[in-house]
């Protein structure tokens, strides 16, 4: 559906070149949420803004719903020419943080705007801006003006607008960063929503892992202008590989603090923070251990949350005994496949550090 190969974008500013984006490769699927997370200035919006071409690349190859919009022909780049262009643009929706709605429009004329230079009738035009607000809705307040709407509601109607021509790919550049806690969830229910009944291919690009966690089905981690990892949303939470990844999911200094909260109650045991993924999950592992080692556990956290279907628990304990026992108890966790890692020590077995 979207592919990008070796795509580079740098800004000539005044003050110098500023290099976006570096050499980013990816590639979505039809009907995939693909996620791309990144602090703010790590190139995640000019990334997803070159896809239709509101920003060009210098460099590399972008090919959306099987055209080619740029590519490498030899040593030079080249791109569609803005004739074609507007043609491919009809299959794409854009969404942005800000909403970007026609004030002194209502919503219906909002969401009819990209339709009145289609060619369709005005019963046809009515018809399907009736069938967008329904689809998110808000058939309810086709009359009003944007000044009238919360947040969220604002941000259903740039869906709808941006569905207007039934693209089969929709780009979400921070659509809930503007919006409350209850207004983004709604956001993202819609977006799961319309993913599944369109069959719609999203990019979605955003600086919360939250919001990855609760829609997306792959993810891009962005950082200086680059994606320094990707993968299923599940195995990337499961087992970030980059500092900025361990960062976003919370896994580094939350984990010393917690670490520093449990040695207070137990001076002098081993604080050990135990994953246990899919089929592990609710097997009676820290009983097995406690009477098979003669090891005492302590359960200072536990967590279990569900992640694109499929459930990721952890807990953190506090292990007092034998060392020898307790290696041994941390072995048997491993051959179960629980990841083990003990904090604060710089020991880790058992997997990548969590």
């Amino acid at each position: 559906m979207i592919e990008l190969r070796n795509v580079s974008k740098t800004y000539h500013l005044k003050g110098g070149d500023v290099q976006a984006v570096r050499d980013v490769s990816l590639s979505v699927a039809d009907g995939e949420i693909y996620g791309v997370i990144g602090y703010s200035g790590a190139g995640k919006s000019s990334l997803v803004r070159c896809i239709n071409l509101l920003e060009v690349p210098d460099s590399g190859s972008i090919t959306v719903n099987g055209t080619a919009i740029t590519w490498q022909d030899g040593g030079a780049f080249r791109r569609l020419s803005n004739h074609d262009m507007k043609a491919v643009r009809k299959g794409i929706g854009m969404i942005f943080q800000h909403f970007n709605l026609l004030d002194r429009s209502t919503v219906f004329d909002n969401v009819a705007y990209p339709l009145r230079y289609s060619g369709r009738s005005a019963a046809q035009i009515r018809a399907r801006v009736q069938e967008l607000l329904e689809l998110v809705d808000l058939t309810d307040k086709a009359a009003v003006y944007p000044s009238q709407l919360s947040g969220g509601q604002k941000q259903r109607v740039a869906i709808a607008r941006a569905l207007a021509n039934n693209p089969p790919v929709l780009l979400s550049d921070e659509a809930t960063s503007a919006l409350d806690p209850d207004a983004t969830e709604s956001i993202l229910e819609l977006l799961k929503e319309l993913n599944k009944k369109l069959h719609l291919t999203i990019i979605l690009i955003t600086h919360e892992m939250a919001v990855i966690k609760s829609v997306c089905h792959k993810v891009a981690v962005m950082e200086d202008g680059r994606v320094v990892e990707s993968g299923d949303v599940y195995s990337v939470f499961a087992s970030p590989q980059q500092e900025i990844t361990k960062r976003f999911i919370g896994a580094g200094a939350a984990a010393e603090r917690i670490a520093a909260i449990a040695r207070q109650g137990n001076p002098g045991a081993r604080i050990v923070r135990l994953q246990f993924q899919k089929d592990a999950v609710g097997d009676a592992l820290i009983s097995e251990i406690s009477r098979s080692f003669n090891v005492n556990v302590s359960i200072v956290l536990a967590n279990v949350e569900m992640i694109q279907g499929s459930p990721l628990g952890e807990i953190v304990v506090a292990m007092s005994g034998a060392a020898a026992e307790i290696s041994a108890a941390l072995v048997y966790l491993q051959e179960r496949n629980v990841r083990v890692l003990e904090i604060g020590r710089g020991k880790e077995t058992g997997g990548t550090h969590v």
